[in-house]
């Protein structure tokens, strides 16, 4: 059993399977992710955290979030 003394590192097997495309995919969307949440941060800090907490507002400020963090990406 000559295999045996040929081990992996742990996780090679997860690594190997999952591809690369999955994996930067996963990156990217956390970014983003990271990226809105900083953006919000201040927006519901402002018109959200002392005005009632309507639902309705906190999505408002997600959609203009996301809108800055798409208007970043534009070309200048």
């Amino acid at each position: 059993m000559i295999a045996s003394s040929n081990q992996k590192p742990h996780g090679w097997l997860e690594a190997k399977q999952s591809g690369g495309a999955v994996y930067e995919l996963g990156v990217k969307e956390s970014k983003k992710a990271k990226a809105l949440r900083l953006i919000t941060k201040p927006l519901t800090d402002k018109h959200w955290k002392d005005n009632g907490k309507s639902v309705t507002t906190l999505h408002r400020i997600n959609k203009v979030a996301e809108y800055l963090y798409e208007r970043t990406k534009r070309n200048k």
